[in-house]
């Protein structure tokens, strides 16, 4: 579910650098110049981010669990575990979308090139991080390594909380920079 996952943040980076997109093409000015504010403008691509991240996290669980499950004979339970493990992924996913936010609202010019390192950075500690034998404090940058491994391993909800207040507060900081800077 780790692939899913940082699939899945791909997307959430996608999706909310299509801000970006639509800010230095000009199509952000015709839309901003009427009843729509900043803050509904920035949100309504925020929500494009977190709910087609979910989907894609969901599809993923229920497509590993199917597969699974036809080949072992249980494929509703393992439909349900594996759709569990493909959602514990979702609030690591939403704090890399979440910094990209934040630098989209902070740092605009920036703001394609933060997102997509830190997220090139992640996929290198969580796939190459342990073979290269790298520290404990390297790994315990990337948000994945604090979700749960699952299915099979335990659920603790402090640290799924603890990044989804992460990503929450990333998108906030994100919007208020928006609401504050000049577009176009």
């Amino acid at each position: 579910m780790l692939l899913a996952g940082l699939a899945a943040a791909g997307y959430g980076v996608s999706a909310v650098l299509r801000l970006h997109a639509e800010e230095t093409s000009g199509r952000a000015d015709p839309v901003l110049s009427g009843s729509v504010s900043r803050i509904r403008w920035g949100l309504s691509h925020l929500l494009v981010a977190v709910v087609g991240t979910a989907v894609l996290l969901a599809v993923a669980g229920v497509a590993t669990g199917l597969g699974y499950g036809v080949r072992a004979g249980g494929a509703g339970h393992e439909v349900a575990r594996m759709l569990g493990a493909g959602m514990a992924q979702l609030p690591a996913a939403l704090l890399i979308a979440g910094v990209a936010a934040a630098a989209f609202g902070l740092l605009p010019e920036a703001c394609a090139a933060i997102a997509w390192t830190v997220l090139g950075l992640v996929f290198f500690v969580n796939i190459f991080g342990q073979s290269l034998q790298l520290s404990h404090w390297v790994l315990d940058i990337s948000p994945f390594t604090h979700v749960p491994r699952l299915p099979g391993g335990t659920v603790n909800a402090a640290p799924l909380l603890w990044l989804s207040v992460l990503a929450l507060s990333l998108c906030v900081i994100g919007l208020a920079g928006l609401r504050r800077r000049d577009i176009g």
